[in-house]
């Protein structure tokens, strides 16, 4: 089972906001910077800055994601890794409960 980004990623990720019905965290990576395998909930992520990602899935396909700052979108859930390869990056991922 791949762990939370919580667990993987504690520097990059933590938990500004939650309740019985949401989680907000905020990730903040640098240039260059990897995180490894990790988890999502179901979330809506919004882009504080705008960001380019190359995301990997368990399966190692891989992808470049773009947000732009402003930019909101969702997922059902996934795993991956991710390397940013853009300047600083700064997400909200608003994660729903249960």
């Amino acid at each position: 089972m791949v762990e939370h980004i919580l667990k993987v990623a504690p520097k990059s990720a933590k938990v500004v906001f939650e309740n019985e019905k949401i989680r907000v965290i905020e990730v903040v990576m640098r240039k260059g910077q990897k995180l490894a395998m990790h988890s999502h909930m179901p979330n809506l992520a919004y882009g504080i800055t705008s960001s380019k990602f190359r995301s990997t899935s368990p399966d190692g396909k891989s992808g470049v994601v773009k947000m732009k700052q402003g930019e909101t979108s969702w997922s059902d859930g996934s795993s991956h890794s991710v390397e940013n390869l853009g300047g600083l990056s700064r997400l909200l991922s608003i994660e729903l409960k249960g």
